[in-house]
């Protein structure tokens, strides 16, 4: 009979996780050649194993089950514990009978028995009986005559750690085993572990890290047995960072997972991230109950499910060290990189509202919303192409070709996950500014101005003002009645821009006045007649705010926070003059060529684009060589996917993915267009998205824009005279005050 040690080295179990069709060649020549039991055994295990990964798991049971078979009517204990071992450990998460096998006491045999038990307890959830199986079986596996399998229990071990909250000893065992599979080779492993280590990114806080990670791992893992993990773990770093759209779809592009292994309860555990985010409170019960019945009330799979619902219900996780924001240029990487730093820093300002203690919570907020992007542009020419693959396709749904439309929905979320990209993240990870306590800064910079902090945080609505130094702490009502407020004179105030009249005007002032009530009379007293510097929070980041009756012709820089406001302050300072000017009309607008060659006459330094010219690359193109632009185009945003939001030129639009990949941005950016003011705000940092978000957080000092649709005509007229007390030396916010608030243009940035 065979010598099992020379067999083994003519087919090692390894083999399948460096080249699983290899190794199925391999077997398949084995079992055409010989009738020896111990042969056979082994090769059918071995392809067993190899359809496996190759994603057939009906012929994976199939050949499994026929080997521990072969094994046990030959009485060759050990084979047969080792096919066994093979059959728990690939297909327990599957539910089907499981064949009987002898007892066997071969050490290494023993421990590929124990690994897979291990592996089978992983799936059901039972974390602390994988362990303790894991830990069982190392000895015998690092003393085995092939090193190539120890490698394999650490990637288990590594990622049972993470399950089990043991984060410091999931990273020592997961980088060992990495180190373990380059050294032997064993490239498919190496990408498992990699998957493993960005699940433990992601559960540090680490989003950016996590889906470079996982980007990495991807090109080996393809394969029907390991892309569905892979796509889910992705998708939890996704809803974990605050992009639960992008989670749900990625989730749904899987289609049903089937099963009672851990890929399924990967799966539910997303829907029921997904339900707790939409508020859909009967999904969640249904999502708990279902885990339950698949895998029982003992399994910390279910557990995992209640912290779930106390964790995303607005319960802080357990405090833990936090990475560093990282250096990337993409503006919604950097707001959702690093969710547990902003859920800190949101639940200290909370409790420092609550307290009382207003230059505490004033600091938190600084923190949270405070973003820095790196220095570098993005360069990935694969994003580069899905740019201009949207712009066509947008083109498409333009000229009103129905099936781009759906292409486009595909397109925003591949292209919000592919802007992970691991290029765009340098070694050194962190950001180069990173969060300062903006206090001193703030109290001198500011001057004679008042800073005015919205809170938006339902547990202590609130605002805060910096006037002269001093820190005071506002009470304001719930933050659902400032919400329905705000939306309210909203919509009536774009309804009033385009059909004036007598009722809608009479309506418009009384919401108007019900939102000054709400949002300025607490805080009227302390700033007084001073120019403004408004950090709005979420419910109030779409607010005209020139429309209301007390700030009519009041100078208002609206601004992420403070922090923000000094920065582009010191960028608006530093601005070339007489500016080079950039004027791009782009098709569609009433007067928009019209518009741009009026103001042309006065910036003698200005470069028209219009007609054919006002295509993307040359607009940005001549961004980069530009102190000022002014857009006269069609403005649009995108339901949930805020980086999308635009305006339409010539070749599709220009999107505010595509200001990340301009070096150097003007100072002052006018936008003559509709709701490119608009923001949508990250989660949970309430941090603004969009085009004008985009522009400040490149580079700009100032970006004006309009959160309302704007009629032509009314805008072009308007658009001239700015300009013409721009020339003369007039302060963007005093311009917008004066000449843009009454039709909804609000100035961004330093004022």
């Amino acid at each position: 009979m065979a010598d099992p040690h020379r067999l083994m080295s003519r087919l090692p179990v390894s083999l399948v996780a460096r080249d699983p069709a290899a190794a199925l060649r391999r077997a398949q020549r084995l079992l055409g050649s010989s009738t020896d039991p111990r042969i056979r055994s082994l090769a059918l295990r071995i392809s067993g194993l190899a359809v496996y990964e190759l994603g057939s798991f009906t012929e994976a049971r199939k050949r499994l089950t026929e080997a521990v078979r072969v094994a046990v009517q030959a009485n060759l204990a050990e084979e047969a514990l080792l096919a066994r071992a093979s059959w728990t450990g690939a297909l327990s998460r599957y539910p089907g009978p499981s064949p009987r096998i002898p007892v066997a006491t071969a050490s290494t045999s023993s421990a590929l028995w124990l690994l897979a038990q291990g592996v089978a307890a992983y799936h059901s959830g039972r974390f602390d009986d994988a362990l303790a199986a894991f830990t069982a079986a190392e000895p015998a596996l690092r003393t085995a005559s092939d090193p190539r399998l120890l490698p394999g229990l650490l990637c288990s071990r590594g990622l049972a750690l993470i399950r089990a909250g043991r984060l410091t000893e999931a990273e020592e065992t997961l980088l060992h085993g990495l180190a373990l599979a380059e050294q032997y080779s064993l490239p498919r492993l190496s990408a498992m572990i990699t998957q493993n280590l960005g699940c433990l990114a992601a559960r540090q806080g680490d989003t950016g890290l996590a889906m470079a990670r996982f980007a990495q791992a991807a090109p080996l893992l393809q394969t029907p047995t390991r892309y569905p993990a892979l796509v889910l773990e992705r998708a939890h770093a996704l809803a974990d960072a605050g992009m639960v759209r992008e989670a749900w779809q990625l989730n749904l592009s899987l289609g049903k997972i089937r099963g009672c292994g851990a890929d399924r309860a990967l799966a539910e555990l997303l829907s029921l991230k997904i339900a707790v985010a939409s508020r859909a409170h009967v999904k969640v019960a249904a999502t708990v109950d279902l885990l339950e019945r698949l895998f029982g009330a003992e399994s910390a799979w279910l557990r995992a499910a209640e912290q779930i619902t106390e964790t995303w219900g607005g319960s802080l996780p357990a405090p833990r060290a936090v990475p560093p924001p990282p250096a990337t240029p993409h503006l919604e990487v950097a707001a959702h990189a690093t969710p547990l730093r902003t859920a800190q820093a949101l639940h200290h300002a909370t409790a420092a509202l609550q307290s009382g203690a207003a230059k505490a919570a004033l600091r938190r907020l600084e923190q949270a919303r405070t973003i820095d992007l790196g220095p570098h542009t993005c360069r990935n020419q694969r994003w580069a192409a899905l740019l201009d693959r949207y712009r066509a396709t947008f083109a498409e749904a333009w000229r009103g070709v129905s099936t781009a439309r759906y292409k486009l929905h595909e397109l925003e979320v591949e292209m919000a996950v592919d802007q992970w990209h691991p290029c765009c993240r340098p070694r050194d990870a962190s950001s180069g500014q990173g969060w300062e306590d903006p206090w001193e800064a703030l109290s001198t910079g500011l001057g004679s101005r008042a800073l005015v902090h919205y809170s938006d945080l339902d547990q202590a609505p609130a605002a805060l003002t910096v006037v002269d130094g001093t820190v005071r702490l506002h009470e304001l009502a719930a933050g659902s009645t400032i919400k329905d407020a705000v939306t309210h004179f909203e919509h009536l105030a774009a309804q009033h821009v385009f059909s004036p009249g007598p009722t809608t005007a009479r309506l418009l002032a009384r919401r108007a006045e019900e939102v000054q009530r709400l949002l300025f009379e607490p805080i009227a007293a302390a700033i007084g007649d001073r120019e403004m510097v408004i950090a709005p929070g979420a419910y109030t980041q779409v607010l005209p705010w020139g429309l209301l009756p007390a700030l009519r012709g009041r100078p208002i820089s609206v601004v992420p926070s403070g922090q923000v406001w000094l920065r582009c302050r010191q960028r608006a300072l530093h601005s070339r003059q007489p500016p080079r000017a950039l004027l791009v009309a782009g098709p569609g607008p009433e007067d928009a060529e019209a518009e741009v060659r009026a103001i042309a006459r006065l910036y003698p330094r200005s470069r028209i684009l219009v007609g054919a010219k006002a295509r993307s690359r040359t607009v940005l193109r001549g961004l980069a060589r530009a102190d000022l632009a002014h857009f006269s185009a069609h403005g649009f945003a995108r339901n949930g996917a805020p980086m999308c939001a635009g305006l339409v030129l010539a070749d599709g639009p220009l999107l505010a993915y595509d200001v990340e990949r301009v070096q150097h941005l003007p100072a002052l950016v006018v936008l003559s267009s509709c709701t490119t003011g608009r923001p949508m705000p990250a989660v949970p940092s309430g941090f603004p998205l969009g085009i004008a978000a985009s522009l400040l957080a490149r580079g700009s000092a100032t970006v004006v824009a309009s959160v309302l649709r704007v009629p032509d005509v009314q805008a072009a007229a308007a658009m001239v005279r700015a300009h013409q007390a721009l020339r003369s030396g007039v302060p963007p916010a005093t311009v917008v005050a004066e000449h843009l608030a009454h039709l909804g243009f609000v100035c961004f940035g330093a004022g």
